[in-house]
């Protein structure tokens, strides 16, 4: 009968470690989901700061000889760079969080299979020692008729 007292121990735990990985699996998908709005957002970022490069440039081309023209085109030049590594890090960001969430997926399906087989032994445990039990009874249900000669 150990496996009857096993069970509810290891159904509670293994209730417990889904839990926890359900969770993770939400908190990744909540991670993901901003990190890809971080990444539209940055992308955004970075093509108004090539616009705002392209501005620039006109400008300097119509009067290459004005220092402010020059120093504006550099900040926009600047700009657009970190806007650009910025898109960058944020869609490197974005594909660390949709790993996670994948890892995280996989996890908890792979619990899920182990809970399940985990479950069908202890059910099989449990099926062969109330077989094991009623064969026990049979038999000896049958030696106590023999004894008394009612067989």
């Amino acid at each position: 009968m150990s496996a009857d007292n096993r069970a509810p121990v290891l159904a509670r735990i293994a209730q417990m470690r889904e839990q926890r990985l359900t969770r993770a699996l939400i908190e990744a998908r909540e991670a993901a989901a901003q990190a890809q709005a971080a990444a539209s957002a940055a992308d955004a970022a970075r093509t108004a700061a090539a616009c705002a490069r392209g501005d620039a440039r006109l400008l300097f081309q119509a009067s290459p000889a004005c220092p402010q023209t020059r120093l504006w085109l550099e900040q926009r030049v600047a700009e657009e760079i970190g806007a650009a590594a910025r898109a960058g890090d944020q869609r490197a960001r974005h594909e660390i969080a949709v790993d996670a969430q994948g890892a995280a997926g996989r996890a908890l399906d792979q619990h899920r299979v182990r809970s399940e087989s985990v479950a069908a032994h202890h059910r099989a445990l449990r099926r062969a020692e109330q077989r094991r039990a009623e064969d026990r009874i049979d038999s000896e249900a049958a030696a106590f008729l023999q004894s008394r000669g009612w067989a």
